[in-house]
């Protein structure tokens, strides 16, 4: 008598947590649907599909400031489809607001409003982004470049890009939150599957 009873009570438990669970989920799920559905499209483009800040930053860094991001899914935001490939991801701020370009062969492809941007983590970086081990003539190389960069005046330096990286999460069933850190900030952007 006693192992029925204690069975019962341990199913209704069970049934209960299921059903709290299900409802936090629903509520999450909810969440997300109402920040996708307020969310705008950006109402703007760039002539010719040319970010108008792309030459000045390329003349100011090393190398290409921007992360590139490969996408073996189809991101979905309200009327705009951005297939599998690679693209660069561009934050810029329009208005007031921020926005993402997704950028392929030096062209803007996509423009996705960003729901929310926040600070980095001053540790991030060092902490979750790994640096790349060089190779002794590698090391060498970088000392010599560093060294012959001392040589010139601070005008025409050219500073290393910054830092980025990029996060992809699953938002419950129907979402997917994409965050990009891109040296103090980053951005984040929600999908639908």
């Amino acid at each position: 008598m006693f192992a029925v009873l204690l069975c019962s009570v341990t199913f209704f438990a069970s049934l209960n947590c299921s059903f709290s669970q299900d409802n936090n989920y629903q509520s999450e799920n909810s969440k997300y649907a109402k920040i996708y559905e307020e969310l705008p499209e950006a109402d703007f483009s760039y002539i010719f599909n040319l970010d108008p800040y792309q030459t000045e930053e390329y003349t100011k860094y090393m190398y290409a400031p921007y992360p590139l991001f490969r996408t073996g899914i189809r991101f979905v935001f309200k009327n705009t489809v951005i297939e599998p490939g690679y693209y660069l991801l561009t934050p810029r701020e329009k208005d007031g607001k921020w926005y993402v370009l997704f950028k392929t062969n030096g062209k803007v492809k996509h423009i996705i409003p960003v729901y929310e941007k926040d600070l980095v983590e001053p540790v991030f970086y060092e902490r979750y982004v790994p640096e790349r081990k060089l190779t002794l003539w590698q090391s060498i190389c970088q000392k010599t470049r560093n060294t012959m960069g001392r040589l010139f005046s601070k005008q025409t330096q050219r500073t290393p890009p910054p830092k980025s990286y990029i996060d992809v999460n699953e938002l419950g069933t129907d979402y997917w939150q994409v965050i990009l850190y891109y040296g103090a900030s980053k951005y984040y952007m929600i999908f639908m599957r």
